[in-house]
């Protein structure tokens, strides 16, 4: 499962279709990469994580992009069982994602613009998600991994460095679309490059 795991979330970095040219011209430096991940891709690709996590999560619970504790902890939920056994800094057991409190947030901070640190973990999570106030630490319970892929097709320039990026979520299986989207990026210096201050299923 896990070799499979690594198989899909590598996939959703690298099968994009990139149709604009603005988006190769609008690439920076990612500064800070703590843990790694991703490999070593351009700023936009790297920023797909965070995408697909919000798309997938609003998708399948039928939600719209919002700051609410909730949300900020079901997307994060999505996007460290997809991603974060990836991170140098993950442990594994069977059942069972350990990670640094600080690893957390730095993926949080790609999932929602000017973080300012993560809320407690709603009790609506608990089963999912567990906070060890002596080690500094979340134990996420592993999920099964999607069957599905996010692909950018397009992005134009909003000034200011913000970017409108276009995709569609498809079905691994057959290539279908599920929902298409777009995606309002601001640029920053953590680790995905990006952080997405707005998101909208079509």
């Amino acid at each position: 499962m896990k070799k499979r795991l690594l198989s899909i979330c590598l996939t959703v970095l690298l099968v994009l279709s990139l149709a604009n040219a603005a988006m190769a011209a609008s690439q920076t430096e990612n500064s800070f990469i703590p843990g790694h991940v991703p490999a070593e891709t351009d700023a936009l690709q790297s920023v797909t994580p965070p995408i697909h996590a919000l798309v997938l999560c609003m998708a399948e619970n039928d939600l719209e992009y919002s700051k609410s504790d909730l949300f900020t902890w079901k997307c994060l939920y999505y996007m460290l069982s997809l991603y974060g056994q990836m991170d140098t800094r993950a442990e594994l057991t069977d059942d069972t994602l350990i990670l640094p409190a600080e690893t957390a947030a730095d993926y949080a901070c790609a999932l929602f613009p000017n973080f300012q640190g993560l809320p407690k973990v709603p009790t609506a999570l608990a089963g999912h998600v567990a906070y060890d106030g002596q080690r500094d630490e979340y134990r996420l319970a592993r999920g099964d991994e999607g069957l599905a892929e996010t692909v950018l097709t397009g992005s134009r320039s909003l000034g200011g460095g913000r970017l409108l990026v276009e995709g569609k979520l498809t079905d691994v299986a057959d290539g279908s679309t599920l929902v298409r989207f777009e995606a309002t990026l601001m640029p920053n210096d953590g680790m995905f490059g990006y952080a997405v201050a707005d998101l909208k299923l079509l």
